[in-house]
């Protein structure tokens, strides 16, 4: 159940792993068990007999399922997150994930139920599949929230931990023989492996708290560094400062849109925009002077 995201390495990355594993198995478990002596005592005062083991089939089936998922929710979640910059699109691809979600996890529980069903020598017979899915659905779209709810937790704590991380922290090595030259190159990690990257591959450079996410060749890599820092090491010729929170390579630059309140955005060569605000409207002129 590995849920760690790419940016995570070294020492932070195991310890988000054993913490996910361990938070996880424990709530889905105790979620189950909890369940099934439930439905068990209910069947009981209705003076209905019912052994332990059936619902703690139906629950611990669709645990499993649910854990089984898990890692699917977590790569959804790193293409659509649900960051203050990326929740226009995060929200709706993340409501619309919750019916193939539903779907699969009650197609797969059922089908465990019904092995497990054989295996005993029973029949599991789940009953009509959609009005029954409905009813299915209902409790997967909040599990689906309380889920994504635990990955983004997580997702802080890492963040967190990595920037306790002194000894070496994931981030960039600038390479310049001159330390007032502009970079031309910056090395980068991402999933332990290192990398060099052109500066004139970058597309633009956005700052994440004590960090910058720099978006290349349609990846993205995370860099413990501020923006203002990385900036005077890049130099004004090639990359410019539009946003309080954005750089962009000036070379990759297709347009220059006019938007809301007199603020501008900018299309990038990759087809993804930046603000241009306002503070920063008197570069517009000479920009690509």
């Amino acid at each position: 159940m590995s849920t760690v995201t790419p940016e995570f390495t070294g020492a932070t990355a195991q310890k988000l792993l054993r913490g996910q594993v361990v938070f996880f198995t424990v709530l889905l478990t105790g979620n189950a068990l909890v369940n099934s002596y439930t439905v068990f005592s209910d069947r009981a005062r209705l003076g209905q007999a019912l052994p332990l083991a059936v619902p703690m089939t139906w629950e611990f089936s669709s645990a499993l399922l649910l854990g089984l998922l898990l890692p699917v929710q977590a790569w959804w979640l790193s293409r659509f997150p649900l960051s203050r910059q990326g929740l226009r699109q995060g929200l709706p691809a993340h409501l619309l994930a919750t019916a193939p979600y539903s779907l699969v996890h009650t197609e797969g529980m059922i089908l465990l139920r019904k092995l497990v069903y054989w295996w005993c020598g029973s029949r599991y017979d789940f009953g009509p599949f959609w009005s029954n899915w409905v009813y299915e659905y209902r409790k997967d779209f909040i599990t689906y929230w309380v889920m994504v709810g635990a990955l983004l937790a997580f997702h802080v704590y890492g963040l967190w931990l990595q920037s306790r991380e002194s000894a070496q922290p994931a981030g960039a090595k600038p390479i310049a023989t001159d330390p007032d030259a502009p970079l031309d190159r910056l090395v980068v990690r991402r999933l332990n492996r290192e990398f060099v990257l052109n500066t004139a591959d970058i597309d633009r450079i956005e700052a994440d708290g004590n960090y910058v996410v720099v978006h290349a060749a349609g990846q993205n890599y995370r860099l413990r560094e501020s923006l203002d820092g990385l900036a005077r090491r890049l130099g004004e010729r090639r990359f410019a400062r539009v946003h309080r929170a954005h750089l962009v390579n000036l070379d990759r630059v297709r347009e220059i849109q006019p938007w809301d309140h007199g603020d501008y955005r900018i299309l990038l060569k990759d087809g993804s925009f930046v603000n241009f605000s306002r503070r920063y409207r008197s570069r517009l002129e000479h920009l690509f002077g």
